[in-house]
């Protein structure tokens, strides 16, 4: 089993570009709880609001590309690439230089398909394990205010409303219904109906205001009272070359990269 959760030397990190968030959510005893402010650009494993790539171990490259890679260079050439992971569809190619020697690259993405896997969700131990599901690891807006149920019925218990124009992090759909897991800060919180929310494009990003609230933002429960289970999921995947080449020589490393639910693209 492949745990998504765990940040390791083969992993997309992602950089999270941030605006400032302020806000609050009703929780199920009626108490709201202030998100405050938070801007600027920050590292976080799980809260993905824009790709880019943090460093990686050389390896990720394959070692004959590693091997021709500075620190400065490995860097730059894994923010490419998972520039490019992040765009939609295949057969697009983008190319790198290095601004400081003479590594250059192409990186092409193809064979865009769904992988099954057993995935680790980990999430509040108040709410319902899930079954199998489409993994989808990527920022959706609140369309209308939104509960947050602990099990997948509009009868289980609410564990929090969700504001309009909220965002929150789903990490799938359940397979064959109408219900999104939703995570706060890499933990899944509940429930919530597919039909209050769409997935934000770079316009709903662009005009997210001060006064949009990020459920990312606000306080979480303590990491103890916390479960994971394991579960069947359908992942999205895609192929990725890279060929790299430096006075005269040339590399090329193909290999498989799979996004996460909390929206990191691991290379396999």
């Amino acid at each position: 089993m492949r745990d998504f959760y765990r940040i390791g030397a083969k992993t997309f990190s992602i950089l999270c570009i941030s605006v400032s968030i302020s806000g609050c959510v009703t929780d199920q005893s009626g108490n709201t709880a202030q998100t405050g402010t938070e801007p600027g650009v920050h590292t976080t494993r799980n809260h993905v609001v824009a790709g880019l790539a943090s460093l990686i171990g050389g390896e990720s490259f394959g070692s004959s590309i590693g091997n021709m890679l500075d620190n400065m260079d490995r860097k730059a050439l894994a923010r490419k690439q998972q520039q490019l992971l992040m765009a939609q569809g295949d057969n697009r190619t983008v190319t790198w230089q290095s601004d400081h020697s003479a590594m250059r690259a192409t990186i092409t993405t193809s064979n865009t398909r769904q992988e099954e896997k057993s995935i680790r969700i980990v999430r509040n131990a108040n709410v319902a394990a899930p079954g199998s599901i489409h993994a989808i690891g990527a920022r959706y807006q609140v369309t209308s205010a939104a509960p947050v149920y602990l099990s997948p019925s509009t009868s289980a218990t609410v564990a929090m409303t969700l504001p309009t124009q909220s965002t929150i992090m789903v990490v799938g759909q359940l397979t064959g219904q109408n219900w999104m897991l939703v995570s706060q800060q890499g933990r899944a919180v509940g429930y919530v109906t597919a039909s209050a929310l769409h997935p934000m494009t770079a316009a709903s990003r662009h005009a997210a205001s001060s006064g949009t609230f990020d459920l990312d933002a606000a306080p979480s429960a303590p990491a103890s009272k916390t479960v994971s289970s394991t579960v069947n999921a359908s992942v999205t995947c895609r192929d990725l070359k890279t060929v790299a080449t430096d006075k005269g020589k040339s590399s090329t490393a193909t290999e498989t990269a799979c996004r996460s639910p909390q929206g990191v693209w691991e290379l396999n």
